[in-house]
């Protein structure tokens, strides 16, 4: 499971308070009882207190409960780890997850689902719930919220389905979709603020979470929509290991079954197995729900996830020859498409991404052939993404000279290396319309190959797309991109870009090359 996430969004210090704040008192053993064996339980913070009232109607044997509560992905990586903290009891939200952990730990199983809870859509009073509503829509919308989808189970699901609709789409929507990933992550926030926070409070936003979520806030005037296409739940299912003593989690799970137990999960906002009716207004009937998604959907949606994380330090590089000035297609010149290229690329990353900004034509500063219009730095510092903008817009006035190409990629290579960023995925994007037409001189393709097969270094891998515009043919550019050292995961593609729009299926294909293959 990703876990760096947490750093990046500053979203960690929540699952800590959780794991490690107020603590439930034990569950005492019965009387008589002279040597009780502790039995820790860990569930998550929203069933922590329900399950504590539950094991203290529990039948006492010689044990005492203690209720603690974290993400279930944190108490899965105990059990994967074998860690010597792992509970004797889990009562996870995902009864999927639970299953894979029992599939790959030794003396671990599932049994029963004790409970569970719809995600749905909640929509403060003020603000609109897309029409129609889906998880897809919810995941691009610019006034929603998500909780991290590496901690929490809602998140994961919402990512899920929301990229299944994605993938679903027509091609060109389906990039488009894609491309409007990347702006969720500055709209990932701790899950407990959710209900807290942008509820109708100080940042309004819409935002999925569970039924019993909206049952236990009751905050005034949110309403809760289900989704067109899929209703997930949250299922808690119990899982039991070998440190597990005798009768205990037999216990426990016969008091969660029993009237009493059902009653207080049902108070709680859970739907139980004796009412599986709605709890608050407007969610669905238990028939509308949907069955746990599969291990392979939880991966790929993970996956994508953690390619969707990983900052990106990106070089832009946009030909300014005299030659840019022609007509790409649709009306606007190749220096407007290249630019309005750009501009979209920098609008789709998020903060923590780096951007930079080169030119390039011939004799732009001597026999120098490039210029550094912006360094890369971090969208999120200072005023980079204004600094891009302002500097992108002014490019049409800046055109003139021939295609200095072989000597601006050996330049840009060199420097993406040199600044390579261990954390991120490092790619230089260069948008040209020629081959190569250096007039004062520069590099042959041999002599190219040859510097940056030198300049490489298997241990910072660089990644190059050329982008080809104004009827370019790809081929064209092909020897280039076979120029570009491909050990340690680098190497280089071709595009041909000749509308502002066409770079979403730029960006899709970088984000989907980022993903492990088979």
């Amino acid at each position: 499971m990703a876990a760096g996430l947490l750093v990046v969004l500053g979203v960690g210090g929540w699952q800590a308070w959780e794991r490690f704040g107020p603590a439930a008192d034990p569950v005492a053993a019965k009387a008589g009882c002279v040597d009780p064996t502790d039995v820790t339980v860990t569930t998550t913070a929203a069933m922590r207190e329900p399950l504590e009232a539950v094991a203290r109607t529990a039948d006492p044997g010689c044990w005492r409960f203690t209720v603690t509560a974290e993400a279930a992905t944190v108490t899965a990586r105990r059990f994967e780890t074998s860690a010597a903290d792992a509970p004797a009891v889990w009562v996870p939200d995902s009864a999927p997850l639970a299953r894979e952990v029992a599939a790959t730990s030794d003396g671990v199983r599932v049994g029963e689902v004790l409970a569970s809870t719809p995600v749905l859509l909640a929509v403060p009073k003020g603000l609109k719930a897309p029409r129609p509503v889906t998880w897809s829509a919810t995941l691009v919308a610019e006034d929603s919220r998500m909780p991290d989808p590496t901690t929490s189970t809602v998140g994961s699901l919402t990512l899920m389905e929301g990229f299944g609709e994605i993938d679903a789409l027509p091609g060109d929507r389906r990039a488009g979709a894609l491309a409007r990933i990347g702006g969720m992550l500055s709209r990932v926030v701790p899950e407990e603020s959710l209900l807290t926070s942008h509820a109708g409070q100080s940042d309004s936003a819409i935002f999925p979470t569970t039924e019993q979520q909206v049952h236990r806030a009751k905050v005034a005037g949110l309403t809760v929509h289900r989704a067109s296409s899929t209703t997930p739940a949250l299922e808690y299912a119990t899982v039991t290991s070998d440190r597990s003593p005798n009768g205990a989690s037999d216990a426990l799970v016969a008091a969660a079954t029993s009237a009493a137990g059902q009653k207080i999960l049902r108070d709680a906002g859970f739907r139980t197995r004796t009412d599986s009716s709605p709890v608050v207004e407007g969610a669905p009937p238990a028939a509308a729900l949907a069955g746990a998604a599969s291990a392979a959907q939880a991966k790929a949606a993970e996956q994508m996830w953690a390619a969707i994380a990983k900052p990106t330090r990106l070089l832009n590089i946009i030909d300014t020859s005299g030659s840019m000035r022609a007509p790409a297609g649709g009306g606007a010149s190749r220096i407007e498409v290249a630019t309005a290229a750009s501009s979209g690329a920098n609008q789709l990353l998020a903060d923590h991404n780096s951007v930079g900004l080169w030119t390039f034509s011939t004799r732009q500063r001597g026999r120098i052939d490039w210029t550094e219009v912006q360094p890369v730095r971090p969208l999120g510092q200072g005023d980079q993404r204004s600094r891009l903008a302002f500097s992108l817009g002014n490019l049409p006035t800046r055109l003139g000279g021939d295609t200095g190409l072989y000597d601006t990629v050996d330049a840009g290579y060199a420097a993406m290396v040199k600044g390579y960023d261990a954390d991120a995925v490092n790619l230089m994007v260069l948008f040209t319309d020629g081959v190569n037409d250096d007039t004062s001189g520069g590099l042959s393709l041999a002599q190219l190959r040859t510097r940056l097969a030198k300049a490489a270094d298997p241990k910072r891998p660089v990644t190059v797309l050329l982008i080809g515009m104004g009827g370019v043919d790809a081929k064209a550019l092909g020897p280039i991109a076979r120029a570009v050292p491909t050990a340690g995961g680098g190497g280089a593609a071709v595009f041909t870009v000749d509308r502002p729009q066409d770079i979403a299926d730029v960006y899709v294909t970088m984000l989907l090359r980022r993903l492990p293959k088979g």
